[in-house]
């Protein structure tokens, strides 16, 4: 399993949060078809900046999700702006 955090900014934090509520076509329910579990994060000062702590099961499988068709789908109906995101990957020294 590997945990990473994942920052990004998207144009607005009340419509990418509602993507992560529970139910048909959420977030949780795309990240699951891939063995992810994500925890969800937003910047109290700028509700626009946010994260998530996620735990992944097979990094090449979270890799073609992003990249599929309906990853892609998925960043821009959450308004993600995608030259903000980085992703930090947990590692032992």
């Amino acid at each position: 399993m590997i945990t990473a955090i994942v920052y990004h900014e998207v144009n607005n934090g009340d419509v990418w949060a509602n993507s992560w509520r529970t139910g048909p076509g959420s977030r949780p329910e795309m990240f699951g078809k891939v063995g992810v579990k994500a925890r969800t994060f937003r910047d109290l000062q700028n509700t626009n900046r946010t994260g998530l702590i996620l735990e992944i099961a097979d990094m090449s499988a979270f890799q073609a999700l992003l990249a599929s068709p309906e990853g892609q789908k998925a960043m821009q109906e959450d308004g993600l702006k995608v030259e903000t995101m980085r992703l930090l990957v947990e590692f032992t020294p």
